[in-house]
């Protein structure tokens, strides 16, 4: 399962940037692809490995994002969880699932 850190629940909508603070994941398999909120993304501390927990319940093996913190990046390694990093702005989540071969 791949997770892709979303602006909001449609494939039209940005990646967002930021990995715990974004407020959707777009999550697919390459088949089934659905969205799910981030309970966390306003907390005011320790939201990545909440947030990689979260992730880790929905058996994701990669995230597509544009940035993740040392804290982050630890629990995703502990959880070996793939980071692929995307530093275009504004990119589309059709874009990122055509770019990783994910689209119909």
């Amino acid at each position: 399962m791949i997770a892709i850190s979303a602006t909001d629940k449609k494939l039209t909508a940005s990646m967002d940037i930021r990995f715990g603070r974004s407020p959707y994941f777009l999550l697919t398999d390459g088949v089934v692809t659905r969205f799910i909120s981030n309970p966390f993304c306003q907390d005011d501390d320790d939201v990545a490995p909440r947030v990689v927990e979260l992730l880790s319940k929905q058996e994701v093996s990669k995230i597509v994002t544009g940035e993740i913190g040392p804290k982050a990046k630890a629990s995703l390694d502990k959880n070996r969880i793939q980071v692929i990093m995307l530093t275009e702005d504004k990119i589309s989540l059709q874009h990122v699932l055509k770019k990783m071969n994910m689209s119909k």
